[in-house]
């Protein structure tokens, strides 16, 4: 049994977590671990795979996955113009007024009722006869992103699709656009707090930043509450948070007045070539975590005792007390709620120039974000180089809490984050000077491993990452081997 001032403490809470009940946020998925996505291999590649021959006859490109889209930025920039369309076949699509944007790209934010989010055949109900009407404008565009995600309830489904414009004139570089929508960051905290729109914000951002793309943000918010009250509030922090990075907030429709969610369609510029010299990988190169990682195992655990206060008990009798675990927690959502513009400016320092070639020994080759997938992201890497990677150790924010979230099945994969820190693939000639620089920036970067080999794709990590991972799926993409190197 808990002790009376942390029962005082749990009930208050639950008070919170019974408030987002009611604005249509499932608390108890956050602390299970359970994503308000809908699956991506299992349900929505599957599902667009069968109408993909037909939507590219018609124009109609849906990228393969990819976590931000990348095109070139011309003189005249690029226009954004916002649908937002309801789902099926009556859905209410316009191809006039789609073919009166002139668009050649898109983003797509789609959020399904949960009986259509786990089968492919029943989500291509929802989303295909939308695509195939998109297509009838007679233009071509590309989906360059797409973001799916779950309500429970009926009457919230919506696609909203961010049609983008690319002006004429010379290619001057690059433009990255992202889509990252949430319900909530924190349920423990109200949904006014600022933290909660920071962290949906910067977690839209991250994909951008990661590409070392920074300049001239743009933000068209995704922001939607059950009253006009709590929706103006919203607002206000978005209004701050935009000034905070000195962006541009885009005047666009948001979804009618519904349940919680927060988040955006982001922009930015950049003059240098992004990070994706997958081919220029070779043996000695340096991974280079901008900072330890795992920032939801101890709010998992925190939101697991509110449902569950032996697991309270259970934590005491393991020496951690409830207000180390909230400070832990506190601690997490900090680093969520801050964005990773620093470090996005870093990576561009080290990056070719739009225009110019890249230069062995002086570039970085390639970066990724750890984010959901957690540690799995290096195998995502060592995949796109075909290159066999061995890992030192596992950077973990709170390794002790990883370790108590696997063992609990709090989290079966307790390295994974929101708005995670960054891995980099560096040349060893300048790894020294991007940790330099992170450090610099308030980062606290880590060497965590190097590429051994480059024709032949597998992961040496330490047999400590079995401590933090109960996903048999995830584990069995690495080689567990004694200790680390380095």
């Amino acid at each position: 049994m808990p002790r009376p001032e942390v029962s005082r403490k749990l009930e208050s809470i639950r008070r919170m977590v019974q408030y987002y009940t009611k604005l249509g946020v499932n608390p108890l998925a956050l602390a299970t671990g359970c994503a308000v996505k809908v699956d991506l291999l299992r349900v929505v590649y599957p599902a667009l795979r069968k109408a993909k021959a037909e939507l590219e006859a018609r124009g109609l490109t849906i990228a393969p996955r990819e976590d931000a889209d990348i095109f070139p930025r011309t003189a005249e920039g690029a226009e954004l113009h916002r649908r937002i369309y309801s789902l099926g076949p009556s859905t209410n699509v316009d191809p006039e007024d789609v073919r009166r944007t002139g668009a050649s790209r898109a983003i797509v934010l789609v959020q399904v009722y949960q009986g259509y989010a786990d089968d492919p055949d029943r989500f291509a109900e929802k989303v295909v006869p939308v695509y195939m009407r998109i297509a009838e404008s007679g233009l071509r565009i590309r989906i360059g992103k797409g973001h799916s995600i779950v309500t429970p309830f009926r009457d919230d489904e919506f696609m909203l699709v961010d049609f983008i414009r690319v002006g004429g004139g010379k290619a001057e570089g690059y433009t990255v656009a992202n889509n990252d929508t949430i319900h909530i960051i924190d349920p423990t905290r109200p949904p006014t707090d600022y933290k909660q729109v920071s962290g949906g914000l910067s977690n839209a951002l991250n994909d951008l930043f990661v590409l070392g793309a920074y300049k001239n943000i743009r933000i068209a918010p995704v922001v939607n509450a059950p009253s006009e009250e709590l929706k103006e509030q919203l607002w206000r922090s978005v209004e701050a948070y935009a000034k905070s990075l000195g962006a541009e907030l885009l005047d666009v429709p948001t979804p009618r007045q519904g349940r919680l969610l927060i988040g955006a369609t982001v922009l930015a510029d950049t003059d240098k070539h992004p990070p994706t010299f997958y081919d220029k990988a070779e043996p000695g190169m340096k991974l280079i975590a901008t900072r330890p990682f795992g920032e939801l195992a101890p709010i998992n655990i925190y939101l697991a005792s509110v449902i569950d206060e032996s697991v309270v008990d259970e934590l005491e009798k393991l020496g951690v007390s409830f207000e180390e675990l909230e400070k832990a927690k506190e601690e997490a959502v900090s680093y969520i709620a801050q964005p990773n513009k620093a470090a996005a400016e870093v990576i561009a320092k080290y990056l070719p120039d739009y225009g110019e070639e890249y230069k062995r020994g002086e570039h970085i080759v390639a970066t990724t974000d750890v984010t959901g997938p957690g540690i799995y992201v290096v195998r995502e890497l060592a995949e796109q180089m075909n290159a066999r990677i061995r890992l030192y150790s596992v950077p973990l924010l709170f390794p002790r809490y990883a370790e108590l979230a696997a063992s609990m099945y709090v989290l079966a994969n307790a390295t994974s984050g929101t708005n995670g820190g960054f891995v980099i693939v560096a040349p060893d000639t300048v790894a020294d000077d991007i940790v330099r620089d992170l450090r610099s920036r308030g980062y606290n970067p880590v060497v965590f491993g190097e590429v051994v080999e480059i024709g032949r794709v597998e992961v040496e990590a330490p047999k400590e990452l079995a401590r933090y991972v109960t996903d048999r799926e995830v584990l069995k993409a690495f080689k567990l081997v004694e200790g680390g190197g380095g």
